[in-house]
């Protein structure tokens, strides 16, 4: 897989970016669990599905942050 991020974008992390990422990173952890747990609570099927659906976008929004974390490790 090619990686998306120019190579002058690997500078490390300042701490308080990390801190802001690390945040966001447990945002969207947490709208991932709060969205499965509508989708099994859910009647509805179209409701069920639109949460089953934004708690993957959730997760693909989360994966990218952490591969961004991961990239910008001072452990290079």
């Amino acid at each position: 897989m090619e990686n998306p991020y120019p190579e002058e974008a690997f500078v490390p992390l300042s701490s308080k970016n990390l801190s802001i990422l690390e945040e966001q990173l447990s945002q969207e952890s947490l709208m991932i669990s709060k969205l499965k747990q509508y989708s099994r609570q859910c009647r509805d099927s179209e409701l069920k599905n639109l949460c089953s659906s934004l708690a993957e976008k959730h997760k693909s929004h989360y994966e990218a942050l952490l591969n961004y974390v991961v990239s910008h490790s001072d452990n290079s």
